[in-house]
Formats: structure tokens, C-alpha cells, sequence
């Protein structure tokens, strides 16, 4: 009797410091390298082609308000798209279209007529990076 109630006494001190005892964190790599996207084409399967020049590369945030819809336009070289909150709606002149929700990304259409608009119901916030020639427009209205 005495062994089980030294036995119960011992497991009832040593079961709660065990518990309150600081765990152990998992390791974790030092450095972890996720593609977001990797593309021989655009989402509406344009061909990429460098615009000749100087190499310029370029990333832009953008930030644009429900209903904001852009013009149409092009882009004459190539580029990818991140969107980190939101929603964007993406249609091309001859009907084809992309919606893209945050924590998603996509190659931009290239030399292909578009329009792109927000038409959820808060901020949208994307980045864009193009890889262009000095002293070329990134984006080309075509109204």
C-alpha cells in the first residue's frame, strides 16, 4: 500500500511539470524557397518574346478599389502577376477570361487586348512584374 500511494504521489508531482515543461519547437530549414509560378506562356497562351533595348525589369504594387476596371490594353513583353488580396477578373477582346483570388499568381497576357477589373468587394492589391526594355511603356491602351 505504501509503494502504490508513493507511486501515486510521484506520478501526480511529475505528470503536471512534464505538461507545463516548454515544448520543443520543430526544426525548421533556415531558408525555405516556394515557386509561386513557373511559365513558358501566358494564361491565355500567348508566346513570350523580350522587347529589344536596354533589359529593364520592373515590379509595381498596385492597389485598386471595388468596381475599378481598366481600360484596354496590352503588354508587350512579358510578365507575372501575384495577387495578395482580393479578387481580379481578367478578360481578353476575343471572350477568354481569368479570375484569380489571393495567394495566387499568373503570366500576364502579351500583346493580346484585355481589360482587368476588381470586382470583389474590398481593395485589391497585386504585384506585377514585367521584364521589359528601358524606356518602354509596361502596359499600352488600346482605346
Amino acid at each position: 500500500m505504501r509503494r502504490f500511494l508513493l507511486l501515486a504521489l510521484t506520478a501526480g508531482i511529475s505528470i503536471p511539470i512534464v505538461a507545463c515543461s516548454p515544448k520543443q519547437q520543430a526544426s525548421r530549414e533556415p531558408v525555405v524557397v516556394e515557386t509561386l509560378i513557373s511559365a513558358t506562356e501566358s494564361w491565355n497562351g500567348d508566346s513570350f518574346k523580350y522587347p529589344r533595348g536596354q533589359a529593364e525589369m520592373k515590379l509595381e504594387k498596385i492597389t485598386a478599389q471595388p468596381g475599378f476596371k481598366t481600360p484596354l490594353h496590352l503588354h508587350p513583353q512579358p510578365g507575372i502577376i501575384y495577387v495578395q488580396r482580393g479578387t481580379l477578373y481578367c478578360e481578353t477582346s476575343d471572350g477568354k477570361s481569368l479570375t484569380v483570388a489571393a495567394g495566387e499568381s499568373f503570366a500576364s497576357s502579351q500583346d493580346t487586348v484585355h481589360y482587368c477589373e476588381n470586382n470583389g468587394e474590398e481593395d485589391m492589391v497585386v504585384f506585377v512584374a514585367s521584364a521589359g526594355a528601358k524606356g518602354k511603356k509596361t502596359t499600352v491602351t488600346t482605346e
